[in-house]
Parts: structure tokens; sequence; C-alpha cells
């Protein structure tokens, strides 16, 4: 309920507990108590006034998270000042670091790793939390889960780093993405690439999906941003232009954009990194799964070219 509508309710009701007080009391005790106007008035205001902050205070979305509106761009919220958010009663279960530093690797076969600096970030049909969901179905998460399947039946190993970094708190989480994908490059340090898995907002596609048709298919489509801080600029753009021009001649009508962006994202830890964004919240996740598997046969090819 907005602010100016409790207002005017608690001023209604306590004008009308008011008026009843002062009648009761004026029939036993009118030698005892002399009520103003005024006084009336500044009563009403102060309760009611109390009962509208009483809202502003209550933490929004699900489990207290308070994420960025549609109207900011996902990726765009690195270094920005974000208050912090209200934690959830109960702790999501997040794990995965640990599990995947334990993998043993075949130095003989290609390495991808993937992680999620915003975990959470969700699709249709979970709009719940302004797209951001903590359980793993309908997320990025289970994006990374099918883009793992399918790289693993192309040959290519795959770390798939799930630690949710943007819950309970959205502030900083490429701080603590950047703890994670450090920590698994001390582990793997040769990996063929890095991919922080994301999902775009609809507002910057006049809030409808991306979708393009492959092999008489619906799919998502996916963008890659590269952040213009990084020194490395010159190797990530070649590595985003050799994942397009491959995308194009595969799948005609696929291939993303590349968007600038003067942040770093954590880029700079190899030169194999890209930002990956498939979909937006306004594509259904059936789209985005079926975009994930394209994108596995495109990745798998350029990193066979670039042996």
């Amino acid at each position: 309920m907005k602010r100016k509508q409790l207002l005017i309710m608690g001023l209604v009701v306590f004008l009308l507990t008011s008026i009843v007080t002062v009648k009761e009391l004026g029939k036993d005790q009118k030698e005892t108590f002399k009520f103003t106007e005024e006084s009336i008035a500044k009563l009403c205001l102060s309760n009611a006034l109390i009962v509208a902050d009483r809202e502003d205070s209550e933490p929004e979305g699900i489990d207290g998270y308070q994420g960025p509106s549609e109207g900011q761009g996902e990726a765009e919220n690195l270094e920005q000042p974000i208050v912090e958010e209200t934690p959830p009663t109960t702790a999501p279960a997040i794990v995965d670091t640990e599990d995947a530093k334990n993998v043993k690797i075949d130095s003989s076969k290609p390495l991808v790793i993937i992680y999620h600096t915003h975990a959470t970030e969700a699709y249709q049909p979970y709009p719940e939390g302004n797209f951001h969901h903590v359980p793993e179905e309908g997320t990025v998460r289970e994006v990374g889960n099918v883009l793992t399947a399918e790289l693993q039946k192309l040959g290519v190993q795959v770390i798939h780093d799930k630690t949710i970094h943007d819950n309970p708190s959205y502030n900083q989480s490429y701080s603590r993405s950047l703890e994670t994908i450090q920590g698994l490059l001390a582990k793997y340090n040769k990996p063929a690439l890095v991919i922080d898995l994301h999902r775009d907002a609809a507002s910057y596609s006049g809030n409808v999906g991306k979708t393009a048709i492959v092999n008489g298919e619906t799919v998502a489509k996916y963008d890659l941003v590269i952040g213009q801080g990084n020194a490395n600029v010159q190797q990530l753009t070649s590595l985003a232009n050799a994942i397009n021009q491959k995308a194009e001649g595969m799948y005609p009508g696929y291939g993303g954009k590349i968007i600038e962006k003067e942040y770093r994202f954590n880029e700079y830890v190899s030169d194999n990194c890209i930002l990956l964004e498939i979909g937006n919240n306004e594509n259904n996740i059936r789209d985005v799964k079926a975009s994930a598997k394209c994108f596995a046969n495109v990745i798998a090819e350029v990193i066979k070219d670039r042996q």
C-alpha cells in the first residue's frame, strides 16, 4: 500500500477514534479533561505517520531480497552504492565452491569453468522477487546445468560452480564472485573458457523476450558483455568476436551482440573470460535451456579452433 493511502487511512481512523474518546470522557469527566481541535489533530497525525513509517521499513521481494529494478542493467551494478538488504530468516543452501575445487581434471582435454555472479537471476515462469529466485529451478544455475551436460557430451570438461553471490545481499556480488573465480583459477589455471553466466533485463529489449529460430526451434538469444575497464580488453573482444562469428555461421540469426560497458566485471582474471547473458526475464526457461544446447555446440567448436 502506498504511503499516501496509509496516511489518509491513519488520519481517518484516529480522527474517528479521538472523537469517540472525547465524547465518552466528556460525559463523566467534563472538568478533568479538556481536548481541543488542535490536540486531536496532532494525535491523529503522529499516529498516522507511525503507521506509514512501519510500511516503509518492511522488506520487499522474496526472502527480504531487494534486487535491482528491471530498468537497471543487471551487469551494470558493479561498485554501485546499493544498500544492504534484510537477510532471509532461513539461510539458503549455498555451496558448491569447495566441491568444485575437488574435481579431477584430465589435462589432455579442454576445460570450461562456469560460475554465476548473480546466481538467483530467473526466467519465466518464475517472477517472484523481481525475477530473482533462490531455489535453483528456473534460474541461470539450471541453464548452467544444461550447458555443462552438453559440453561434456562433446568431450569438454566442465567445472560448474553454483555458489550464490547475490543473496541474501545483492551488494558487492562481484566482489564475492571474484573470490570464487580466483579460487577456482588457483586450482585449475589453464581453462579454455571462463563463463560468468547471467540473464539480461527485458527493459533493454522493449520488455519482450529475445528469441531466434534454430533448426525450427525457438531459442533465447544471447549477448556478450565486455568490460572496457579491463587491461585485456583486446583479448576479450577477440574471443567474443570469434564466438559470435561461429554462432552465426552454425546457426544463422543466432549470433549475439557485444555490449561494451565501462566496468571490469572480473574479466581481467583471464584472457579467456566471457560474461554471457542468455535471454532476459521475459524469456521462458524452456527457450533458454534450448539456447544453452546451441551455445555449447558453438563454444566447443571455438575451443577446437583456438587449440
